[in-house]
């Protein structure tokens, strides 16, 4: 889920803003929609010159048609996933702008999925959580998972500067209005039914836990 992972090699080779969105929307009933976006459009002059490489520091480039390819195949996984639907995943390879949407039925089903499509890439390391959310209609608890569990994740200490200069944003939306949130550097939207987290990416890497919340909304009135 994380990360579109033949772009891994991409992302840590930039030296310029990378910005990344996880924004879910939870319903009352367990339901939800799930959007993830990686936005590398302020670097795309410099993936046209990485991806006319056959390789960068020993490793290969993933051409244009292997990396559509590639995201061809994991849209049929995840349309083959119990309790999902509506899979969208756009590619812009003009401005390089990655996003993937989808519907589920409820969290278990949204995290089952996304297990079964990050491991069939081949990209996760051994080890991996991928229970990272939970919503039982009026408490969310959620986190990101931790970004080193991810093969293209292991990045060197000469490159860890170029990830101050990215965002990590996760949004959650609500039916309801939100009641509480337990992490302070949350940011509550003006209706109240929408939280906020931003972190610049290299914080999140170093420290997954500062994106962890919990947030309880109100009941439905009847």
């Amino acid at each position: 889920m994380r990360h579109f992972f033949l772009l891994g090699l991409l992302i840590f080779s930039l030296n310029s803003c990378i910005e990344i969105l996880d924004d879910i929307s939870f319903n009352t009933d367990g339901s939800g929609d799930f959007k993830y976006t990686i936005n590398l459009s302020s670097s795309k002059l410099k993936i046209n010159s990485i991806l006319a490489l056959d390789s960068l520091d020993g490793k290969k480039v993933p051409s244009k048609f292997e990396i559509e390819n590639k995201i061809g195949e994991l849209i049929k996984i995840l349309n083959c996933q119990e309790g999902i639907s509506d899979v969208i995943i756009s590619e812009d390879y003009e401005h390089y702008i990655f996003k993937i949407m989808l519907h589920f039925e409820n969290v278990d089903f949204f995290l089952t999925a996304m297990q079964a499509t990050i491991e069939s890439t081949g990209d996760v390391a051994d080890g991996a959580s991928f229970d990272w959310i939970s919503w039982d209609g009026r408490v969310l608890v959620r986190e990101v998972p931790d970004l080193n569990t991810f093969k293209f994740g292991m990045i060197q200490q000469d490159d860890q500067q170029l990830m101050k200069s990215g965002m990590y944003t996760s949004i959650s939306r609500f039916n309801n209005p939100v009641e509480n949130i337990n992490n302070p550097a949350a940011v509550l939207s003006k209706n109240k039914r929408a939280v906020m987290l931003r972190n610049s990416l290299f914080d999140v890497f170093g420290n997954p836990a500062i994106m962890e919340n919990t947030i309880s909304v109100l009941p439905t009135e009847n």
